[in-house]
């Protein structure tokens, strides 16, 4: 109830605008609680999200910032490109709330669900997050309920890359279900030119689906698409998975 707005408070944007415009090489770091609207971003050369990072949040953000470790953290939330663009713009059930009662009404469709079940683009998606090097993902192989692909560390220097495994939806159950959720991952330290092989397991859990009616969880059986990639919509390979009863 302290927000309201996505951008930053006082006079924030106005100074990043003017330094960037001085030195167009300048990296924002940002120390917020969660997500914010960047209308400044085009005109900067990086942004570096800490959070709020403690007591050694300063060594570790200059640690990040002059290279001695690789920013190795994703995105845990979207970040939407304005106030208009994200899940309770627009609904003030949702958002600031009516005689003091806010409604969850958009039920499966938090997150990331949200902006791929209404086909809106976020400023930064779920599970985003960049590294001083760069990744390929090769062979993706599903076999029963285990998902299993390579990760290559393309370039010149070590880093860290989180590869993420989304499965689709089932084609038997007549529930609302999510366009892709996020069935696991897998956190890699790779050094230069290193490959590594890694498998996310399909739990009984991630293929199910909860029916309110029932009371119980459902399993969604029939072929389900899964991809794998950087984020959720940074998907690098595409496969599918035979779910039986």
């Amino acid at each position: 109830m302290d927000r309201g707005t996505l951008a930053l408070p006082g006079n924030q944007e106005r100074l990043i605008k003017a330094v960037a415009a001085a030195n167009p090489r300048t990296a924002v770091v940002l120390n917020t609680s969660s997500s914010t609207s960047m209308p400044w971003l085009d005109g900067t050369a990086a942004v570096l999200q800490m959070y709020y990072p403690g007591q050694e949040g300063a060594a570790a953000t200059a640690a990040v910032l002059f290279g001695d470790c690789d920013p190795g953290g994703r995105l845990t939330q979207s970040f939407a490109v304005d106030d208009a663009h994200h899940p309770v713009a627009g609904d003030p059930r949702r958002y600031p709330g009516v005689n003091g009662t806010e409604q969850y009404s958009e039920g499966i469709h938090v997150g990331y669900r949200w902006y791929d079940a209404q086909g809106v683009h976020p400023l930064f998606p779920f599970g985003h997050g960049l590294s001083y090097t760069s990744f390929a993902y090769e062979d993706l192989r599903v076999r029963g309920n285990e998902v299993g692909f390579t990760v290559r560390n393309t370039g010149r220097r070590d880093g860290v890359e989180v590869a993420q495994v989304y499965l689709g939806p089932s084609p038997d159950l007549r529930l609302d279900q999510a366009v892709r959720l996020l069935a696991g991952y897998r956190r890699l330290a790779l050094r230069a030119g290193e490959r590594r092989r890694a498998t996310v397991r399909l739990d009984r859990r991630t293929l199910s689906s909860w029916d309110a009616g029932r009371h119980d969880w459902v399993l969604g059986t029939g072929r389900r698409s899964v991809w794998v990639g950087s984020s959720s919509r940074d998907l690098r390979l595409r496969g599918s998975v035979e779910v039986g009863a």
